[in-house]
Order: structure tokens, then sequence, then C-alpha cells
């Protein structure tokens, strides 16, 4: 609405569009809250369901701290209830993710009833048991699977904490593109410890069934929460944004959003301004029935509302106030680059890694 009125703008006036890079966080944000003041709020474009913390892996990483004796998430009632109240709430985007989504004996029975009711379907997967259910995946094909490669396989087995994974997750690609899933990406957590390899593991990538290549930076959340030894140093987060910068002429790669605004880099590593989503156009329900609003801090300790006890609009409608009227750290409000920053995500501030303006401050020009 708003933000359409200005990109037609700064289509038809050049002059503006630094001016809308420098803003587009405002802009984004601005828009949401008016319509939100005016009583009919946007609603989320897209909705992540954690439909269980089990997983066969042990990723040192895990956002969500699954392993595999964990609980099972909310009962199949419940799961189709949501699934409901999310369409008639106007969302077309639904990922299904965990834990690992396939360790649930009814997850087909959940995307079933998810393509019924015309939902664009991603499915999160280590991908290690797509072998085994090729024949229900294909029944109830999703649009987009989204997957994770942490470096080359001896780096990637161990990181996972799974003998073979590597194999299995680009042998699941091959399945999924000869289901003619269409979108197929894969991400990697970048760290000290695969860093090297990132260059023979693009090569891998690029050779394999994947469409996209999403690169991300360690997160301060789940098991990864606390743990320096997963950070880079800011010359080593250059030496990547240079890195996918020149491998964007040769293969769909790009830099995660959680990692948040990188200034002159912005359209170098990704194909649209900065602008997290979270608790504005994206929520995520936890197998508890915690509702959150960042996609990657799966903790009750951020739950906007439960749904054992609301409704997911009651939710939409009333919570999300630390996302859509943020409460910033200090040092933002007098920063040159607020406007088109807003503090970063939510995930990253939680655990002081939002601000990377020394990126490009420190001497260095993108």
């Amino acid at each position: 609405m708003i933000g359409q009125l200005i990109e037609t703008g700064c289509r038809v006036a050049p002059g503006l569009s630094r001016w809308y890079l420098d803003h587009y966080v405002s802009i984004k944000r601005f828009e949401k809250q008016v319509r939100h003041n005016l009583g009919f709020p946007a609603p989320p474009s897209s909705v992540t369901l954690l439909v269980t913390y089990a997983c066969n892996f042990g990723c040192y990483h895990c956002e969500s701290t699954s392993h595999p004796k964990a609980e099972w998430g909310l009962p199949f009632e419940t799961i189709a209830r949501l699934i409901r109240e999310l369409r008639e709430m106007g969302v077309k985007v639904l990922i299904i993710s965990g834990g690992e989504p396939l360790v649930r004996p009814d997850l087909f029975e959940i995307m079933g009833l998810a393509n019924q009711l015309g939902f664009k379907v991603l499915l999160c997967t280590n991908g290690s048991l797509v072998e085994r259910h090729q024949e229900q995946l294909a029944r109830v094909q999703p649009d987009c699977v989204f997957t994770s490669v942490d470096g080359l396989e001896d780096t990637n087995d161990r990181f996972r904490c799974h003998p073979g994974a590597f194999k299995q997750t680009f042998r699941a690609l091959e399945l999924f593109q000869m289901m003619g899933v269409r979108g197929r990406m894969v991400n990697t957590m970048v760290h000290p410890d695969n860093l090297e390899e990132l260059d023979e593991l693009g090569d891998w990538i690029m050779n394999s069934a994947a469409t996209t290549w999403r690169i991300a930076l360690a997160l301060p959340s789940g098991r990864a929460r606390g743990q320096e030894r997963f950070c880079l140093t800011d010359d080593q987060i250059r030496s990547v944004l240079r890195f996918i910068r020149g491998r964007r002429a040769r293969f769909p790669v790009y830099l995660s959003e959680e990692v948040g605004y990188i200034g002159p880099w912005a359209l170098q590593v990704r194909s649209k301004p900065f602008s997290s989503g979270d608790g504005l156009s994206h929520f995520a329900i936890m197998p508890t029935g915690d509702v959150i609003g960042s996609g990657v801090l799966h903790d009750p300790t951020y739950s906007e509302g439960n749904v054992k006890e609301r409704t997911l609009k009651d939710i939409w409608q009333h919570g999300f106030q630390q996302y859509r009227q943020p409460v910033l750290p200090q040092d933002c409000y007098t920063c040159r680059h607020l406007h088109a920053c807003g503090g970063g995500t939510f995930g990253m501030r939680v655990g002081n890694r939002h601000c990377l303006k020394r990126l490009w401050e420190g001497g260095e020009d993108a």
C-alpha cells in the first residue's frame, strides 16, 4: 500500500532511490503500524509451525534445542484447528519445521490438510528420512524444501552429530527434484571450522539439485547461545560477504535476513533491502503452543501468548508490540543508520549481535 506507492515514485524519480533504501525498514514498519491503528492489520504473510522438538540429529547450533528424546508437539486435532485459523486470517505460506518433521507419523495428514486449504507449503527437513518416505512426500508434495549443509562431508557430519548426513542431504535434494518440488534451498551456517570450506562447498551445492543457497551466521539462540566458538571475526564476516558477492553471478546465493542490516553490502549479497518480518509479517508456533514473534528464538520466554488459551487472531492483533514498537538499545537512536536498520533483528539484539556498522565504517569500502 504505502510502500508500493513509494516504490513506484522511486522508479519514476530515480533520485529518490537512495532515500528509499536508507528508510526501507522505517517505511515498512510505519505502513504496518498505520494499518494496525486503523483496525485492519495486514495478515502475516507466512507462519512457521514447529510440529515437534524431536529430531534424529543433534546439531551443535540447533535453534530449537531439538534431540531424539524430545516430547511430541501439539496433537493433530489442535494443529488442524490452527491451520484452519491461519487460513481464515489470510496467511498464504505455511512453513513446517521442527525438530525433524518427518519423525512425526501424522506429518502427511498435516501437509495434506495444508494443501487442501490452499497454503503454499515449505518443509524444513534434515533430509535423512526423505528416501524412506518419498512416496508419501510425493503425494503431499511441498512447494519448497529447506535443508542444511554445514560444511564438507567430515565437518558437516561431525557438526550435525549424524554420520552420513552429508550424503543423505544431497540425495534428498535429488529426490525432491524428481518429485517436482520447485524450490530446493540449502542453508549453511558459517563458523570458524567451515569457513575455509565455503568455496569447495559452493561447488558441491552448485552441482547438486539445490536451487538456492542461503548463508547464515551463528545466532544467539538454542544450543548456539553463548557459544563464542561459532562466531566469526569482523575480517572473517567481510570475507563471507565478499564470497557471496562473487558467487551471486554464478548461482542464487544470499545472506540470511536474520543477520540484519549490512550497510553498503545490502544489495550486493541480497536481492532486496533488509527488513525483518518478525512480528510484522511472520510469527512461529512452538510445539508447546507458544507463539513467538522471532523466527529464531524458539524459547517460551519470548511468548506472545499460547494457542491453548487464545486464538491466533487475538494474539496477532494484540501482541507483538516489542516488534511493532520496539524499544532499541540507546546507541541506536543516535545512529545515522537507524532508519535503514531499525535496530536489526530481535533475535540478534537479544545476543547483542545486531549492530554490524563496524564492518563498513572501519575503513573498508564494500
